[in-house]
């Protein structure tokens, strides 16, 4: 008979309770701790804090616990704005001082660029800053049912798919913060059970709420609804699978916000930077970067609907603006003739492929602005750098893949020229950084 190898078992004792001092955080914001040679990762406390956690979950490599009780207190430590922050999944860092989430997102760069790159000396500027309370332009709110068809109407909590019921939420704008209540109202009214599966909240110069509906509404459902639209200052929009339709019986259209002195629309389904204020102070810092001139030709890759590409345009002599997503494409297309721009040109291409000659990668281009999504630009980055451009900025929402892909930089005779930090998600462990290369 064959013997297998069968590994020992790890003995669970979650919700047991275990009493550490806190090192450092770790890239989600837990506070790291050790029991012998296992590492400890709490959610809730901070660096400097002897704390009583319950142990949430045990692995062979690990275990995750949460504070319950602080013995010691940080000095970094604050009261939470927002009384479901220890439930809610929306928020990290609500318990933690403005300057310290700034300095924390700061280090997490920093260990990246000497883990990625093999940089230590950055060359840091003042990191862009707006509000930190009331920024978001667009969040989805979850709507979830128990077996009685109960509604719960919120964020999810951490760690989970099951959401937190909320009452109220500070990330949100005013106009939409104290809203969930009469959401929850409204729903405990309708006869047609299970019928919304999520509520969409869209803050732009025509604020809006969007009702996902799933089911068939009755007679009594939508008079509540129509009821209901009557008394807000804001547009009541139902989507189905086929089309959006206004409840204030107004003809649904697209949204729009300025720019540096564009307009630029957007579907409730476009991607737009949920920051709105920190957007403008972006955009305006990339001009500044960039040094752009009147000559000037510029590359804006991944540019989705033209936030960078039409501002930039006022400026240069062209841009070209290359987006993965046609109907991104086509939004871009109609934002610069919005806005009586005809040097603008934006195409549809797959800026992932591991390596490619598109006609617009030549040596007409004079500067180059990329803001990718999270998994960054490896491949595009790869591209670039054969145009010998004296200036690439390079946009990230996650300093791990933008750390990765600037070395491709470093290697093909670029410096980090400027690092700036954009709290684009404060209260949150996201972090958004801007980069300016520079060929040496």
């Amino acid at each position: 008979m064959v013997n297998f190898y069968k590994p020992k078992a790890v003995k669970k004792q979650q919700n047991r309770l275990i009493t550490v001092e806190i090192n450092s955080l770790d890239i989600n914001g837990d506070g790291v701790s050790r029991i012998g040679k296992k590492p400890v990762f709490i959610s809730g406390a901070l660096p400097g804090e002897k704390v009583e956690a319950k142990v949430s979950e045990e692995k062979s490599k690990y275990l995750r616990a949460r504070a319950i009780k602080i013995y010691q207190q940080s000095e970094q430590r604050v009261e939470p704005k927002c009384r479901h922050f220890y439930q809610c999944g929306g928020c990290d860092l609500q318990h933690m001082s403005s300057d310290a989430q700034i300095a924390y997102k700061q280090k997490k760069v920093a260990t990246l660029f000497s883990r990625n790159a093999d940089l230590n000396d950055l060359p840091w500027q003042a990191p862009l800053i707006s509000e930190q309370w009331n920024y978001r332009r667009k969040a989805r709110i979850g709507v979830q049912y128990n077996k009685l068809n109960q509604t719960t109407i919120g964020f999810r909590q951490k760690g989970s798919n099951v959401l937190t019921p909320v009452k109220s939420c500070h990330l949100l704008p005013s106009i939409f913060a104290d809203e969930f209540s009469a959401f929850h109202e409204l729903l405990d009214n309708f006869t047609s059970h299970r019928a919304i599966s999520h509520i969409e909240i869209i803050d732009a110069e025509r604020p809006a709420v969007i009702f996902r509906q799933v089911a068939k509404l009755t007679a009594h459902d939508l008079a509540l609804l129509e009821k209901f639209s009557t008394s807000k200052d804001y547009q009541l929009l139902l989507q189905t699978d086929n089309a959006i339709v206004d409840l204030n019986k107004q003809k649904p259209g697209l949204f729009s916000y300025d720019i540096c002195g564009s307009q630029l629309q957007f579907s409730e389904s476009d991607f737009v930077q949920v920051n709105s204020h920190l957007n403008i102070a972006m955009v305006e810092q990339a001009i500044d970067y960039l040094q752009l001139e009147a000559s000037d030709t510029v590359l804006d890759l991944f540019c989705g609907l033209g936030n960078f590409s039409i501002p930039m345009a006022k400026m240069v002599n062209k841009v070209i603006g290359v987006e993965g997503v046609q109907a991104m494409v086509d939004r871009a297309q109609s934002n610069a003739q919005l806005n009586q721009l005809s040097n603008c040109e934006f195409l549809q291409a797959d800026l992932n492929v591991e390596k490619d000659r598109f006609d617009w990668l030549n040596s007409d281009i004079d500067k180059v602005l990329l803001d990718p999504a999270r998994a960054g630009a490896f491949n595009a980055v790869k591209n670039i750098v054969e145009l010998n451009v004296n200036l690439i900025l390079y946009i990230s929402c996650d300093p791990a893949t933008m750390t990765r892909d600037a070395k491709i930089l470093f290697e093909h005779g670029y410096k980090l020229e400027k690092l700036s930090l954009m709290d684009m998600f404060s209260q949150t462990r996201h972090v958004e950084t801007m980069a300016l290369f520079i060929r040496n």
